[in-house]
């Protein structure tokens, strides 16, 4: 079987991609489906996208992506299927999908964000408005196959196609290794918070939460993703975020958190980061939104905080019970590769790429 794959970014750039398409091909393959990319931001795009300004060169390399998935879909008869993650381009109405529904190539298509949900991109302002969050109804109904990783865009999609297939994203466990050697006490124990640029907003909704806790039980507060977090009265430590040394800067952490700001965004996404914390055996406290109340069994592999008091109490428990914390540990990570690993979620990938030539 031989896949089209239509990816927003660069390859190995994306967070989103990296964690499913990208990840997924090593089950792919060996399955006889045969994976070609095609990223639609050339490497000038991929540059200035994520950067405020640069307007000019932003429309102008739009323009020749858009011309350069024009040309690459005006012959698809090489393919058995093309896969469409989110988007078959980053900009503009569902035209590139269209295109391949009349040629008869049956579309995958991978929705692993609420894209439905009107959003201001903090680096391109209104220009966020071109992506036509209304095409992502349209989207669904062209496609074979539909494949969601939350219970609330599979409940969306649902409007639209009846063969959708939910797979959670996954983490890689070849990376994500759970090391129990690490539960051992280790002095002063660390909570922590790992995030971008664009989400650091996070954890200010427990600035408050964080303040009482510091002046309650002594802790370390690591948050990775940043420089300035502007958490008055909160000591911590800060660094930007790297993708080669991810996994061992969250090691650094004993407890994470997955602190949320109610909006109609976050009560549909799936949070990846609730599930690495879990892998590498690192209990969770989260905000009860998007996949967290399915991800994190409460009390077992992690807590659930919906207030300020409840944030100081369940922190405060994990950081004095080292017998809880190491339970939690385990539970999580045991959890994690049962339902949020690749090797747990094969078949299921698999069958849903067949699904679209059956």
């Amino acid at each position: 079987m031989e896949v089209l794959a239509l990816i927003p970014n660069q390859y190995g750039h994306a967070p989103g991609q990296r964690g499913s398409i990208e990840l997924w091909e090593r089950v792919l393959a060996p399955a006889g489906i045969n994976i070609q990319y095609a990223p639609f931001e050339t490497a000038r795009l991929h540059e200035v996208l994520y950067h405020p300004g640069h307007y000019a060169t932003k429309v102008k390399e739009m323009l020749r992506a858009y011309v350069d998935r024009l040309k690459l879909l005006g012959d698809l008869k090489r393919f058995d299927a093309v896969f469409v993650y989110r988007e078959a381009a980053l900009l503009g109405p569902a035209l590139l999908e269209k295109m391949v529904a009349r040629r008869g190539v049956p579309i995958i298509y991978q929705l692993d964000d609420p894209l439905f949900v009107p959003y201001m991109s903090p680096s391109n302002g209104y220009l966020s408005y071109l992506k036509f969050f209304g095409k992502i109804a349209e989207i669904c109904r062209l496609a074979k196959v539909v494949m969601v990783n939350s219970t609330q865009i599979r409940e969306y999609v649902s409007q639209y196609n009846q063969n959708i297939w939910q797979v959670p994203s996954v983490v890689d466990t070849k990376q994500y290794v759970f090391r129990p050697d690490l539960l051992e006490k280790q002095g002063e124990v660390c909570i922590g918070w790992s995030g971008s640029p664009t989400t650091i907003g996070n954890i200010r909704v427990i600035a408050g939460a964080l303040q009482k806790l510091a002046q309650q039980v002594p802790h370390r507060v690591h948050l990775i993703g940043g420089t300035e977090f502007d958490l008055p009265g909160v000591p911590y430590i800060a660094q930007k975020w790297s993708a080669e040394t991810e996994v061992d800067d969250l090691r650094k952490m004993q407890v994470g958190m997955v602190p949320l700001p109610v909006n109609e965004w976050n009560k549909r996404k799936f949070y990846m980061k609730t599930a690495q914390y879990m892998a590498l055996g690192i209990p969770a406290v989260a905000t009860p939104l998007g996949s967290n109340p399915e991800v994190i069994e409460h009390g077992v592999t992690g807590f659930l905080a919906d207030s300020d008091e409840e944030w100081i109490d369940y922190l405060s428990r994990l950081i004095k019970d080292h017998d809880l914390r190491a339970r939690m540990s385990c539970a999580a990570a045991a959890a994690a590769k049962e339902k949020y690993s690749l090797e747990g979620n094969t078949g299921k990938i698999i069958e849903a790429f067949r699904a679209a030539v059956d």
